[in-house]
């Protein structure tokens, strides 16, 4: 069953308690993430840092139900989410979380208007409805001169703002962002940034970045410290 809005609001958005995520990549385990616990309120603005390795991503794929963790439970507004199937999973990921990926997974045949429109058309959006909100999501990027540009087309920076329009177009209560700055210059990144930043404080969007960049480290309101898959040290930016 999936979570009320009511319920996704009113409590803790996000919990992990001593979650563990081991990939095995031959006969060599990867203990990326190792009993780690840690509770997201609605509307936070939080970096997750750290080295390269570090767990970061993994620990965002686990908060976005994109991987399950090999120990340990994840709550959304205390829902177990281990009791959901997995239809019910990827209707939440869709209607509730948007990801901005350091490697883009932009589609390349479709334009960045298309790649833009796609999450509102798998909600069953109409397309005159979905391609207006994703051509204004364009717009506050600073991308509307390339919305008919393939990504292949694009900058890393173009397209890394593409991604992140693609990850504001369905209105998300949660957005996870894995290194969102690292392809942008300073002027643009201060734009996102900015654009993140309004949307938290106007909206309550709650942003979890997993980043080293200290353009965003500076502005966000609280910073987690991972070490080797475990949190090292957390406080207030």
């Amino acid at each position: 069953m999936i979570v009320h809005d009511a319920a996704f609001r009113d409590l803790a958005l996000i919990e992990l308690n001593c979650v563990s995520k081991t990939y095995v990549l031959g006969s060599t385990e990867v203990h990326a993430l190792r009993e780690v616990s840690l509770k997201i309120e609605q509307g936070e603005f939080i970096a997750v840092w750290g080295p390269s390795g570090s767990g970061k991503s993994s620990l965002l794929n686990v908060i976005g139900l994109i991987d399950t963790p090999s120990s340990g439970e994840v709550l959304l507004a205390q829902h177990r989410i281990n009791e959901l199937s997995d239809d019910a999973l990827a209707e939440l990921r869709n209607e509730k979380i948007g990801f901005i990926f350091q490697s883009f997974n932009l589609i390349p045949v479709l334009s960045a208007l298309e790649n833009v429109m796609l999450p509102l058309q798998l909600r069953g959006v109409s397309e005159r409805q979905a391609r207006d909100k994703a051509r204004a999501r364009l717009v506050e990027v600073g991308l509307e001169p390339r919305m008919h540009a393939r990504p292949d087309e694009m900058s890393g920076g173009q397209r890394q703002r593409v991604a992140m329009a693609r990850a504001l177009v369905g209105d998300p209560e949660l957005v996870l962002a894995d290194e969102p700055t690292a392809n942008l210059d300073t002027e643009t990144s201060y734009h996102m940034v900015e654009l993140m930043r309004k949307l938290n404080e106007d909206d309550r969007v709650t942003f979890v970045f997993a980043t080293h960049d200290n353009r965003l480290l500076d502005h966000v309101k609280r910073k987690i410290h991972l070490v080797d898959g475990r949190i090292g040290a957390e406080g207030e930016a």
